[in-house]
């Protein structure tokens, strides 16, 4: 009897040449995380991490086991027969696995083998090697797994290896005179990877080599029209160097000596004499916060010998706190302190329907910046995150994080050495990340009072000193809210502020009034709410209950909130903890949850819509 445990596409176990089936998703991940390990034990913190993010429900680890017990019985008997497969330790879990049984493992056994035949001058046996091993891959690696921030960056290295695979097995093909044999599989990994410049400069050489000058000459144009399109940049001198020989005819087909991709190591010392400057404008008008700028400040300095790392501080709150501000607003007045630059990204910027940016993907753009040359810089989160470390050694940086959602997408971005600062946004608290954690409350009065006269100018307000307390209460200290409120009244220069706020006083024009331009307390509460994936049982059921708590008043405890929406306290207390992480709940003092006045407005919206699409009560259970 034979078992397969496949990665290099779905995850899939196949036993006995039956396909084992694994509906769960989150089954699906702890099987990917302990398949990847092969062997070593994953750790109980790190499962908890994957599956929950940096915000996990208080019963993480007793679904956990559940979860492990489910799998454990799926999984075929261990090739022994006398040992269990799947073991349990104190710190955490293991896949007990023969090399044979893994994709994986076979994979890198067969790119090794290649290396060495290559080594040897036995091009025969390297093709074979690579042949099988590149045989192996089915599609994306994990595809049906929902990853986390360890799978994305297995993801990312397996995929990087594969690439590395074909391009060996292009190198090996030139090398022999055969590159016209390659020529289908490049443009397909093209097709997949279009800003890989190695894999075109390739395509060139082995459309070049089949006699195919002009296609050659037309895969560069291609090149250079998509990395313009998509990047802004021409191509690396790699792809130039290419181009060049094709149009000189050289080098001959039996002319290619090494096979590179095997071989050749990426260069040890990268360039890091370029100083990033990235921080976007100061806020314009800004008001109060004298007191989490000073505590801001304060955690940032370090103290040499002092500090084991860079001081990471949190600024946490819900939508339209200001966060981004209160960041930036303290990241350019601390500039001078960071004289070898500032490193600037925001997490959640939109990009045409893709979600959130992965580690990988910032420690690219970071290493760009730190003026490593675009065509070295690695695509594995491995390779990026130990060239980062070395450009940033030694050196003050700032780092500011913008909108991060969980403690996944923050580490890899943390400069292990003490000169340099990382400065996080987050609608969440971010618990499990070791920083000062500084909360942003919502302004006081006279602040939002304040703002509100800064954008709408000061006679309007002392012209009308009460209607603008009453703004800035119906704006609930929310500096959002009070913007997009200044901004209308400086936009109607003969309104008054006593009009726009009879209209706030609606809560049925609140939200609507609270709009100008791209800005709108709508759209904000909706991003967040968004961030509640359909896929996910748990993120259903934190939506339904967002749907159901704006009538608990004030604060409310979890007990309360059960009874509200009808479920058992457990799977309130988890929905509840889905609302705290993406910034639609706020926990308050003896375990109790506030929903933000406007947020409650938004829940509002959702239920009313809600009661039309059932043609029943809001909080009727059977709609739960």
């Amino acid at each position: 009897m034979t078992v397969e445990f496949r990665a290099l596409g779905p995850l899939e176990i196949v036993d006995d040449g039956q396909t084992v089936r694994i509906a769960a998703d989150k089954q699906r991940t702890i099987l990917a995380m302990l398949v990847a390990h092969r062997g070593g034990v994953v750790s109980v913190p790190a499962l908890v991490e994957e599956l929950w993010g940096g915000t996990p429900p208080r019963s993480a680890v007793p679904n956990l086991r559940t979860y492990v017990m489910q799998l454990r019985r799926l999984l075929p008997p261990a090739a022994d027969g006398t040992h269990p497969r799947l073991i349990t330790s104190r710190s955490g879990y293991a896949l007990r696995t023969d090399d044979g049984e893994t994709d994986i493992a076979r994979f890198e056994a067969l790119v090794e083998r290649a290396r060495q035949a290559a080594a040897g001058h036995d091009l025969a046996g390297a093709t074979r090697a690579l042949g099988g091993a590149l045989a192996l891959w089915h599609g994306a690696p994990l595809e049906n797994v929902v990853k986390g921030p360890a799978l994305e960056g297995i993801a990312a290295d397996l995929t990087e290896r594969y690439l590395s695979a074909i391009e060996a097995q292009a190198d090996v093909e030139l090398a022999r005179g055969t590159g016209a044999a390659v020529v289908d599989t490049l443009r397909r990994a093209v097709r997949r990877h279009p800003l890989r410049e190695r894999l075109r400069s390739r395509l060139m050489l082995a459309l070049h080599h089949s006699g195919d000058t002009a296609g050659a000459l037309a895969a560069f144009t291609d090149a250079r029209e998509t990395l313009r399109n998509e990047l802004g940049l021409d191509p690396g001198p790699e792809l130039c160097r290419t181009q060049q020989a094709v149009l000189r005819r050289e080098p001959d087909p039996t002319s290619v000596p090494e096979v590179t991709a095997l071989t050749t190591a990426r260069p040890a010392h990268p360039a890091s004499g370029t100083v990033p400057r990235q921080l976007p404008r100061a806020p314009g008008p800004f008001a109060g916060r004298a007191h989490e700028t000073s505590l801001v400040r304060d955690a940032l300095r370090t103290r040499d010998g002092t500090s084991a790392g860079a001081p990471v501080v949190v600024l946490h709150g819900p939508a339209g706190r200001g966060k981004s501000a209160l960041a930036l607003h303290v990241a350019h007045r601390a500039a001078a302190d960071y004289p070898d630059g500032q490193l600037y990204v925001d997490l959640d910027s939109p990009r045409a329907g893709a979600g959130p940016l992965t580690p990988v993907t910032v420690l690219r753009h970071f290493l760009r910046s730190l003026g490593m040359p675009r065509a070295d810089v690695p695509t594995a989160l491995s390779e990026v995150s130990a060239y980062y470390q070395s450009m940033v050694a030694g050196r003050r940086v700032l780092v500011v994080v913008d909108n991060a959602f969980h403690r996944g997408q923050v580490l890899p971005l943390l400069p292990a050495g003490p000169g340099c600062a990382v400065l996080v946004t987050s609608r969440s608290v971010l618990p499990a990340l070791d920083a000062v954690h500084v909360p942003v409350d919502p302004l006081d009065e006279t602040d939002s009072v304040r703002l509100l006269s800064l954008l709408a100018g000061d006679a309007r307000v002392t012209a009308e000193p009460r209607a603008a307390r009453e703004i800035a209460r119906l704006c609930h200290g929310n500096p959002l809210a009070l913007s997009i409120a200044g901004a209308r009244c400086a936009g109607r220069p003969q309104g008054s502020l006593a009009g726009l706020a009879a209209r706030l006083r609606d809560p049925a024009r609140t939200l609507d009034e609270l709009r100008v331009a791209d800005l709108t307390m709508r759209s904000s509460y909706a991003r967040s709410y968004r961030k509640l994936s359909a896929h996910d049982p748990e993120h259903r059921a934190a939506a339904r209950a967002f749907r159901r708590l704006c009538t608990l008043g004030a604060s409310f405890s979890a007990t309360r909130a059960a009874e509200a929406i009808g479920a058992a306290l457990p799977a309130t207390e988890r929905a509840l903890d889905c609302l705290v992480t993406v910034g639609l709940l706020t926990p308050v003092a003896r375990e109790g949850f506030r929903m933000p006045d406007l947020a409650g407005l938004y829940a509002r919206e959702l239920a009313a819509r809600d009661q039309v699409r059932y043609r029943e009560p809001v909080l009727s259970r059977s709609a739960i």
